[in-house]
């Protein structure tokens, strides 16, 4: 038993000396950094949340959100309004370069007038060249304007194209084959107001479905009766609402040409009859060129004279169903 006691004591005693020296080999202890615990909910508990996915950083300009909301527009206008083209240049329907100039036509601000350099006068004759050796291609013309110049109807972009697009048809381009295409875009105009890169071409496969359908949206013929007189023609109702009408007409299809034909009764000689005729006709076109502004060019006067009656001659109905003004509307079109 006595033995026993002391094997158990030199156990305690070695107990305790391997304890001590454990502990005085071992680092002091350090304060374990503060943790943040995550919480993965069950999925009882998550039901009722929306998942989304973690935003991508976005790199670029910052936007720094003041008082107005211009701001935003100004930090981010590049993403949203495209730059303009440099130069003048046209393209074919299969994307090669026709022609490429470093400056292009000259516009102003607030302004339809465009100017065209004497260096750039010869791309109207490049342009003919081109549809003329490749018949079924119809042009685009692009026309850029500013979202902060005046609100006009039509816009300035199609009021601009209208004018290269004149050109173009008085150098030999058929006018149903020109589409003016308008785009709006910053433009960053000098401290003249004006802008050289405005304008480009594009050839396209030759729409005919597009042709044929501004065939059917345009009237046939127009017929008025304005009281006639040894003077000339006068002013009634008749001629009022035609002028607003070809007005319209016009504006909504400004490729259109008129034709104005003087029609008589049979009372006096052919000859007389004819010149009466044509008198009326021009005196109807100055009417629709200063009263309406419709360029003069776009409208021809011709004679019928007495050669033809709608109705008798024989009684004073039919003599003055005959003497009238017709007004015919033709695309502009070589063709």
């Amino acid at each position: 038993m006595k033995n026993f006691l002391i094997a158990f004591l030199v156990f305690l005693v070695w107990s305790f000396f391997g304890l001590w020296l454990y502990s005085w080999l071992q680092p002091d202890n350090e304060e374990l950094p503060e943790t943040t615990e995550v919480a993965i909910k069950n999925s009882e508990e998550g039901t009722n949340e929306t998942k989304v996915d973690t935003p991508s950083e976005i790199k670029g300009t910052p936007l720094v959100i003041g008082n107005d909301s211009t701001e935003i527009v100004e930090a981010y206008k590049e993403e949203f309004i495209s730059a303009p083209t440099t130069g003048l240049r046209a393209i074919s329907e299969t994307d090669d370069i026709i022609f490429f100039y470093p400056e292009g036509f000259i516009i102003r601000k607030n302004s339809q007038l465009v100017d065209v350099p004497s260096n750039l006068v010869d791309f109207k004759y490049k342009l003919n060249t081109y549809i003329l050796e490749h018949p079924d291609t119809e042009l685009h013309i692009t026309s850029q304007y500013s979202p902060g110049e005046n609100i006009e109807s039509p816009n300035l972009g199609i009021k601009r194209g209208q004018v290269i697009k004149q050109l173009l048809v008085e150098t030999g381009i058929s006018s149903e084959k020109i589409v003016i295409k308008p785009f709006i875009t910053q433009i960053a105009f000098s401290t003249e107001d004006t802008f050289r890169h405005s304008f480009s071409f594009t050839f396209k496969p030759l729409n005919n479905e597009r042709i044929e359908a501004l065939k059917k949206q345009i009237p046939e013929t127009r017929v008025v009766y304005p009281e006639f007189s040894y003077q000339g023609i006068l002013v009634n109702e008749d001629l009022l609402k035609l002028r607003q009408e070809v007005s319209d007409i016009i504006k909504e299809n400004p490729n259109l040409h008129l034709e104005v034909v003087g029609h008589t009764d049979n009372v006096g000689n052919a000859i007389d009859n004819y010149t009466k005729g044509l008198e009326y006709a021009r005196q109807l076109r100055w009417f629709l060129v200063n009263k309406s502004g419709i360029d003069r060019n776009k409208i021809t006067a011709v004679s019928k004279g007495e050669s033809e009656a709608i109705a008798g001659n024989g009684t004073e109905k039919g003599r003055n169903l005959n003497r009238r003004l017709e007004v015919k509307f033709y695309l502009d079109t070589d063709e």
